[in-house]
Parts: structure tokens; sequence; C-alpha cells
């Protein structure tokens, strides 16, 4: 029986020898296929060694197969050509997205900065559900709460802006007010300081867009006793000493039918820069005095609400405030600013002669204190009725911009003018039998 099993082990022993190579070599045959198929990346690095600060040219570069990926990395020559090295760079090294600036202002490619932008960080105040849905890419408002005086007034900073990156981490605000959420944004230049003061001096709040909405409608503050008034449309006072808003030259009517041949007034107090301040008196219809408080048409083919738009958008004007006021013949209304003695008016005042034309009568007035005194300044006007206009001239001093800090603070007056656009709403017509004529030298 023994003798039987010996050549019955040989062969077990043989067939297993025999099976174990089989197997061995389909499944290291199949692992060496498999390793040998591993896709590769082109990418590109750099032909010979390169400087820190070297604006990379294409003969710089040559493109490489890689087996694998790695992330940051350029495939084609001409996507590295004209990026700036932030570190150098040895031959046969790759050229990597976050180790490079671009001048291209559509570029953002590995954490740059594209030209003309900057990239501002915000501890983000009482929006922590916003911030849990923040990814990198997203478009997001920035709003900014102030509370002073016992009241709150909200505006909006930024409009349409991209978020850079949400911080895991949370950083003191100061006071009392716990510790929030940090958020970089990437914004235009000239927005930079504006955010800054922002983050460093009130609550900081986002509201997160649909990425498809484009609309950057106009700013206006906001503040509590507008808010629960209804009036969210309009620009909110600024405080209850410095209010922007319009008086009544007699007992306030009931309402627009009580006034006797209503005009309603659209007014917008305009921050506007040098160029805005161009583009405006260019469409004008007779040339202005420079310096000199005054009351200026636009032309007859102007649509100055296109214009004020276009120029918003170009960041060139920004709206203050905005008003809609009505008056009628025989009841003036006027708008006004600030308290004694520093404060501006402008009293609009609808007039019609016997032959049933109207008319509108624009009397802009400022009043600053000096060291010598209160200094005055008048200007009358007589306008056809249904013209867009400006009132130009109010402050002609650069040491007058204080006055424009206190009224209408948190905005760029250092570099932009006051300027206030009137445009007419349209109205039913007067007939020549409706009117009594007034007395135009009132």
């Amino acid at each position: 029986m023994k003798r039987n099993m010996v050549p019955l082990l040989g062969i077990a022993f043989v067939v297993a020898i025999i099976s174990t190579g089989v197997f061995y070599g389909l499944f290291a045959g199949r692992m060496h296929s498999a390793s040998g198929e591993m896709p590769g990346q082109s990418i590109v690095v750099a032909a010979r060694n390169l400087d820190r600060g070297t604006v990379v040219q294409a003969s710089d570069l040559r493109v490489s197969q890689l087996k694998g990926s790695l992330h940051g990395s350029f495939s084609k020559v001409e996507d590295a050509a004209g990026v700036t090295l932030l570190e150098a760079v040895q031959q046969n090294e790759p050229v990597l997205q976050d180790r490079v600036a671009s001048s291209d202002s559509k570029s953002a490619a590995g954490g740059a900065i594209p030209a003309g932008m900057r990239a501002v960080s915000l501890r983000v105040s009482e929006s922590s559900g916003i911030v849990s849905l923040l990814r990198k890419g997203t478009r997001v408002d920035v709003q900014a709460v102030l509370e002073r005086s016992g009241t709150a007034e909200l505006r909006t900073v930024l409009q349409n802006v991209e978020v850079l990156s949400v911080g895991t981490q949370l950083e003191p605000v100061g006071g009392n007010r716990p510790p929030a959420p940090v958020v970089t944004v990437l914004a235009k230049a000239q927005d930079a300081d504006a955010v800054a003061l922002a983050d460093s001096t009130a609550r900081v709040r986002i509201a997160l867009r649909n990425p498809l909405d484009e609309a950057t409608p106009a700013r206006h503050s906001l503040g509590l006793t507008a808010l629960f008034n209804g009036a969210t449309g309009q620009a909110a006072p600024q405080s209850a000493q410095q209010a922007a808003k319009p008086e009544s030259g007699k007992p306030a009517a009931s309402s627009p039918a009580a006034f006797e041949h209503p005009v309603q007034l659209h007014v917008q107090v305009l921050g506007a820069s040098a160029e805005a301040l161009g583009v405006l008196d260019s469409k004008l219809a007779a040339a202005t005095r420079n310096g000199a408080l005054h009351v200026a048409a636009f032309r007859a083919d102007t649509d100055a609400g296109e214009l004020v738009r276009g120029l918003e958008q170009k960041q060139e004007l920004e709206i203050v405030s905005a008003w809609t006021l009505t008056a009628g013949i025989g009841r003036p209304i006027s708008f006004r600013a600030g308290t004694a003695p520093d404060q501006f008016r402008v009293v609009f005042s609808p007039e019609a002669d016997s032959g049933g034309k109207v008319s509108l009568r624009v009397k802009p007035e400022i009043s600053l204190q000096r060291d010598e005194g209160i200094e005055t300044r008048k200007y009358d006007a007589d306008l056809p009725d249904g013209v867009s206009f400006l009132v130009k001239g109010l402050l002609r001093a650069q040491s007058d911009r204080g006055f424009l800090d206190r009224i209408y603070p948190g905005h760029s007056w250092g570099s932009h003018e006051l300027v206030i656009l009137v445009t007419p709403r349209a109205r039913k017509p007067l007939s020549a039998s409706a009117f009594a004529p007034t007395n135009r030298g009132r």
C-alpha cells in the first residue's frame, strides 16, 4: 500500500509545481501589462535653468511626458508662455501654475491674481449658513452693517465677486463679538480700500448669488427707519442730525393728486469721478463754468438714466442717494442735506404763465462754516418743462470734502465730485384753462 502511495504523491507534487508556475506566469504578466499601460500626461518643463522673475518665452519651455498625473501643471507651451516666475525653475523641472504670475486679466490659475485685481479676506459675521455653501469660484455680494448712535445701517459694498477660498479657522473680530470665518474674494483694485475699511469697522455679511445672475443694481444705504417705513428703494438718512431728505415748502399733501398740476422729479445724489464728469458735461446743452454753482440741462436727445447706468457699471460713478419728489404749481418742494451752518438745499418750483406753458424754477443753495463766518452761495435757474439737468459746483475747495464725509460717510469723496441729477417723470399735460399764473419774482 505504501509503495503505491509514493508514485501518487510524486505525481501530485509535479502537478502542483506546474499549476503554480502557470498561475504565476499569467498573474505576473497581467500586472506587468497593467503597469505598462498606465496613462501618461503631457506637462510643460523648463528647457533651461530659469531665474526668479523671468518672463517665460516659448523658447524657454518644452513638453515632456509623465507617467500618471501632476496637478497644477501646464499641458501646452502656449499656455505657459508669458507668465512670470515667482520662484527659480531648473532645467527639466515642471512649470507649475502656483509658482507663476500672469498679466492676463482672465487668468487666475493656481491662485495667481489677475492684473488690476486684489485678493481680499473678510471676517464674515452672522452668515455661517451661507459659508457652508461656499466653494472656490462661487459668486457673492458683500454687505457691511454699521451700528452707531443706537441705529443700524446696511450697505452693499461689492456685487458679483468671485470667492477664492473659504477658511475653516475662526478669527477674532474685535470687541465682544464672537470669532468669524474668513472668506477671501477677488475684488477690483479700486474697491479694495472700501472692503478693508468695512472689514475693520463694521460687521460683514455675504449673500450667495446665482452664478448666471450678472445684474448689479444701484447700491443704496438702508437704515432701520427706511426699512420699517417701507422705503427700501430709497437711500436711508445717514443720521437724524445729518439727513438728506425732501422737504415741502408748504404743508404736505395727502397724495400726489392733491397737488395742483403735479410735477414728479427723480432726484439722485451722485459721486462722480473726473472721467464721469467729463462724460456728463459732453451731453449738456451748453458749456458749464468749472467750480461755479449752477444748473445745466442735458440735450434733448440724451437719456440721462442710461448714461448714469453706464458710468456706474464702469465704477466711475456712484448713486449715493435717490428720492422721488412731487411738486405742484404754488407748492414747491426742496431737497436738503446737512444741518446749519453746513448744509445744502435745492428748491424745485413748477410755474406756469398765462398761456399754459410750464417751467421749473430750480434754486440750489449751499452754506459752509468758514473762519471768517458763514459763506453762502445761491443760484437761480429757469428750465423748460420735462428736461433732465445737473446741479453742479456745490463744493469748490478740496477742504470742503469733510462736509461730504460727515453727511455721506463711506464714499470716495477724495476723488469724486458731488453732483445732483434730476430727471422729470411723465405726467398728464396741462389744459390752458386749468391754472392760475404765478409770481415769477417770488
